[in-house]
């Protein structure tokens, strides 16, 4: 790993800390957050098919499936935007999947530094663990309370980027001496 690598990392884990701490102190003003901004990502994107299928339909076969495309996205991202309370019955499995996903790559890079020698390999192991144990609850729990959610996802968004800071610096150190 060379530092500008470990620098991004470190960059990318900084930015995880930091949502982490705003998600956890206003747990209600995100989910309305992301879900606007999810259901205006979706429209334009939407938007942006549907235009470039009639700029360039005939064109390629590629633009052809453009159109259902541009009109799922449209409907997806004007449906986050009118009814965001159906949406958010959702998200706590969503971010189920993601910590399970997240954390099941901190346990492949707990057994690098594990393979590289570092003697306490295991602890970081468990706390992958039990990332992924959280994210698989969030996942068969899906209809807890969203703010609930929202507090736990936050912090536990907080504590990946601290060990990714950690895993980074680690594996830097172990392959680079």
């Amino acid at each position: 790993m060379s530092k500008k690598e470990l620098a991004g990392e470190i960059i990318s884990a900084v930015i995880y800390i930091a949502l982490g701490f705003v998600i956890t102190l206003n747990p209600g003003t995100s989910v309305d957050l992301i879900c606007r901004i999810m259901g205006i990502s979706a429209l334009a994107y939407g938007a942006f098919c549907i235009i470039f299928y009639f700029i360039r339909r005939g064109e390629d076969d590629v633009s052809r499936f453009t159109l259902p495309m541009g009109i799922a996205f449209a409907a997806l991202g004007a449906f986050c935007l009118v009814a965001p309370r159906v949406l958010l019955s959702v998200i706590p499995l969503l971010f189920g999947v993601v910590l399970l996903i997240d954390g099941a790559g901190k346990m492949g890079r707990a057994f690098e530094l594990r393979r590289l020698g570092f003697a306490r390999w295991s602890m970081l192991a468990a706390v992958a663990g039990l990332i992924m144990l959280l994210g698989a609850m969030l996942m068969l729990q899906p209809y807890m309370a969203v703010e609930t959610v929202m507090r736990l996802f936050g912090a536990l968004l907080a504590a990946d980027g601290f060990i990714e800071i950690y895993f980074a610096v680690r594996i830097y150190r172990l392959r680079n001496y």
